[in-house]
């Protein structure tokens, strides 16, 4: 399975699996609590998940990546670092690409809870400061809404599809702009580890144009002369591009197949938008008055570089 294979340790990490498993092992790393967590345990996130659903999607599968990860960083210089960082640190170095998989999907997975709404009392709706920023990138919140939920729908296989705000400084724009951002597998958005962002679907591009993305090997720009030689890649992508990740969807399956069955991604997908905590969205977002020029409203709506 494609959850198995990602997550699998590499063999010189058999000692650490087993140092994990004694009762004297630190637990550095623990499982995120999210907001209403008791309930949400108790119910789950209706009508989204399901109590059994939310167990799978949240409960089980981050207590199984904590456990990988306190295992990857048990008694060494990272064990006290959140995911963030480690996903930062190591989207740069092929000899850390479990431990980079294992924080990302941490990272992400959590993320993506944590901008659901929780409280079902409570409604949710976008504050209208945020309402201008996303009609001046997409139009209309309608249209981001039906761009977010066609790209999920369209992802052939697991990954996230986000929604990020861009400062390009080499634009001299005033205004960061909004995006849509898919990444598959443990890809992530943040800027620093842009490296790792994996926005395409490999298998749909020929062979031999994907070639030059093979950065390991003895020529490679990742291999250890090269690292040797010269200084150490930016955190910063070229051109200047900070993303800030400001909503995610999740296409995994193990998130929506308990309780929408094989057929029921699209009904998911539909499901989530209703779900989404607004509030979380815009206290991630840099908002200020917003001034769009005519003609420019729901220009340049995705983001792949």
């Amino acid at each position: 399975m494609i959850i198995r294979s990602l997550c699998r340790r590499p063999a010189a990490l058999g000692p650490l699996a087993r140092c994990r498993a004694a009762p004297i092992a630190r637990q550095v790393h623990t499982v995120p609590t999210l907001q209403n967590h008791a309930a949400l345990v108790k119910h789950g996130i209706p009508p989204l998940l399901s109590r059994a659903g939310f167990a799978i999607a949240y409960t089980d599968y981050m207590d199984y990546m904590v456990g990988e990860l306190n295992a990857v960083t048990a008694h060494g210089p990272w064990e006290n670092q959140p995911p963030k960082n480690l996903v930062i640190e190591w989207a740069r170095s092929p000899v850390h690409a479990f431990g980079f998989n294992v924080a990302s999907t941490l990272f992400n997975n959590d993320f993506f809870f944590k901008c659901l709404a929780t409280d079902p009392d409570v409604p949710s709706a976008p504050s209208e400061l945020l309402t201008a920023h996303i009609t001046a990138s997409f139009s209309s919140l309608s249209t981001l809404r039906d761009e977010m939920l066609a790209t999920a729908d369209a992802m052939f296989g697991p990954g996230y599809v986000w929604l990020v705000q861009v400062t390009d400084a080499s634009l001299g724009r005033s205004q960061p702009l909004l995006r849509i951002l898919p990444t598959y597998l443990a890809g992530t958005p943040l800027s620093g580890a842009h490296y790792r962002r994996q926005p395409e679907d490999l298998n749909t591009h020929n062979a031999d144009s994907v070639q030059q993305l093979n950065t390991v090997g003895s020529f490679g720009s990742a291999s250890a002369a090269e690292q040797r030689a010269g200084p150490k890649k930016p955190l910063k992508p070229l051109g200047g591009v900070d993303v800030t990740p400001l909503l995610c969807v999740s296409t995994w399956e193990h998130v929506w197949l308990h309780d929408y069955g094989v057929a029921g991604k699209t009904k998911f997908l539909d499901a989530w938008w209703d779900k989404i905590d607004w509030s979380q969205v815009e206290q991630a977002a840099s908002l200020t008055a917003h001034e769009s020029k005519p003609g420019q409203q729901g220009q340049q709506q995705f983001f792949y570089s």
